[in-house]
């Protein structure tokens, strides 16, 4: 009995590791906040071919790298629709540091969203929806 769970623990922790591993994070823009301690970064993270594209929004510390994980401020696709996109594939979002703790992230009112933070942190986010 000991063995079929060590095994079947093994296993699931491949498993999750094979789902997990091997996303590909591609740029797209970032802002850094008036103060010059945080980057807003978008992003998409691409981890195969059963994901649509996605577009990802991070709030980092300035000196930190690039995300590799899911945004924390947003996550969203085109859901198969026509919507207006960025150059990585998912939807086109912009971000704007509106103050020293404030960020704006505009993206096309038809995209799906998954997550929409409105705080990060010290940092407010607003989210506004525009066509174009």
């Amino acid at each position: 009995m000991v063995v079929v769970c060590a095994v079947g623990a093994a296993g699931l922790y491949w498993l999750g590791a094979l789902l997990s591993a091997d996303c590909v994070v591609r740029p797209d823009s970032e802002a850094v906040s008036p103060t010059g301690e945080w980057r807003a970064v978008v992003y998409a993270r691409d981890c195969g071919a059963t994901t649509s594209a996605a577009t990802h929004v991070s709030i980092v510390p300035h000196r930190d790298g690039a995300p590799r994980e899911p945004g924390n401020v947003l996550v969203a696709d085109h859901d198969h629709r026509p919507v207006p996109a960025d150059a990585v594939g998912g939807p086109r979002v912009t971000v704007t540091w509106i103050g020293a703790d404030r960020l704006r992230v505009v993206r096309p009112p038809h995209a799906r969203v998954f997550r929409a933070e409105a705080k990060v942190g010290e940092v407010t986010v607003s989210h506004v929806r525009v066509s174009g």
